[in-house]
């Protein structure tokens, strides 16, 4: 192998790593933006969608 490749495998395994280190330290700010499990930030036409789904249902039984 080529000294270039070498140096670019080697910053590429150094971005692999960074990025993986990051995932580890945040991964739990992460999992939340990934699930939307942070309710409470969410938008307000984001919040209205729920009262408009659930109107909906109420006119349709059959799809619950």
């Amino acid at each position: 192998m080529g000294t270039v490749t070498i140096v670019v495998v080697g910053i590429w395994n150094g971005l692999l790593f960074g990025a993986l280190g990051a995932l580890i330290v945040w991964r739990e700010r992460l999992f939340e933006w990934v699930t939307g499990a942070d309710l409470g930030g969410r938008y307000e036409w984001d919040a209205d969608s729920d009262e408009q789904w659930f109107a909906f249902l109420a006119e349709h039984p059959e799809l619950r």
